[in-house]
């Protein structure tokens, strides 16, 4: 991808600003690193969100995001070296601060606190989602050493207006298979007695938010996201890790949306409508319930704005 492109989902996000993106009413939950780690896992479950942009209230500044991946490390370094009853004590006293410490000690501190101006265009704001691994982007104001933090953009937010304005979107009528959309091979999975650490682990070290869960035939059965750590973060099993996921699964948030599946016979128009519709974190590629493959968001954005 070049900062030239010129296909047609390229060039209707060089018309747009991020701006463009957010509606005529909207929240966005900030958390302050000084808050205590559990009180801001409250905020983000009691809202529904997965993450949160931070504020260092002392020095005035964004201080980055929040994630899931931060409660997964988290957990795993708590795992490794500490007893369960000294995890749940250090982590009542932990507050979102201290998260860069345990990150370093795992080697996986953030370079960077990385952001876009709002008046920056979708285009930018998708290169910088996509060459970073991210899947969601702060919105931050800076005037005159001032900052505010305006909202989030997301891959989901910006393929959404993509599939919206269907114009920006050449060959709809042509399947998934013809396009080569999506990861087909070597795909990170686990069964329903694979113990959840190995799942975390897998996480972290394929650098995926899903993993699917699939019987001894490859017959898809579910699939843990990372979303669902948070509920087992919120109900402290920060040591029980040993668990199969299906007992893990019980603990999902009773909102869960279900599994997204296609074939690879859906079009990308189809793919694109039913992103439109409703939220979709990704596609379980499916053969007579037979797993294939996984469409992440990344691959369709990456896709649209190369074609």
């Amino acid at each position: 991808m070049t900062a030239t492109a010129d296909t047609p989902a390229a060039l209707a996000l060089q018309r747009h600003t991020c701006y463009d993106l957010l509606p005529v009413s909207y929240k966005v939950i900030v958390l302050d690193t000084s808050l205590p780690v559990k009180k801001a896992l409250a905020a983000l479950l009691q809202h529904g969100v997965q993450s949160a942009p931070l504020w260092d209230s002392s020095e005035m500044k964004f201080a980055g995001m929040l994630t899931v991946t931060d409660f997964i490390n988290l957990i795993r370094y708590y795992y490794d070296h500490a007893s369960y009853d000294s995890a749940l004590e250090e982590i009542e006293q932990l507050l979102i601060s201290g998260l860069r410490e345990i990150q370093r000690k795992m080697g996986s501190l953030k370079s960077r606190n990385i952001s876009i101006h709002p008046m920056q265009t979708l285009y930018e704001a998708s290169q910088m989602l996509l060459n970073d691994h991210l899947h969601r982007l702060p919105l931050v104001d800076r005037h005159e050493n001032q900052e505010t933090i305006v909202s989030v953009v997301t891959q989901y937010k910006i393929l959404k207006y993509l599939a919206a304005n269907a114009p920006a979107v050449t060959r709809l009528a042509v399947t998934l298979g013809q396009l080569g959309i999506g990861t087909f091979k070597d795909l990170a999975t686990a069964t329903a007695s694979t113990p959840l650490i190995q799942v975390l682990n897998l996480f972290m070290d394929r650098q995926i938010s899903a993993v699917p869960i699939v019987d001894a035939e490859g017959m898809v059965l579910d699939v843990y996201e990372k979303y669902d750590v948070l509920m087992l973060a919120r109900e402290g099993a920060y040591y029980d890790l040993e668990m199969p996921v299906s007992e893990a699964l019980v603990k999902r948030a009773p909102d869960f949306e279900g599994i997204h599946t296609c074939t690879l016979s859906d079009t990308l128009g189809h793919v694109l409508e039913t992103i439109r519709r409703m939220p979709v974190h990704r596609f379980i590629v499916v053969d007579q319930g037979k797993l294939q493959g996984v469409v992440s968001l990344s691959d369709l954005l990456r896709y649209l704005l190369s074609h």
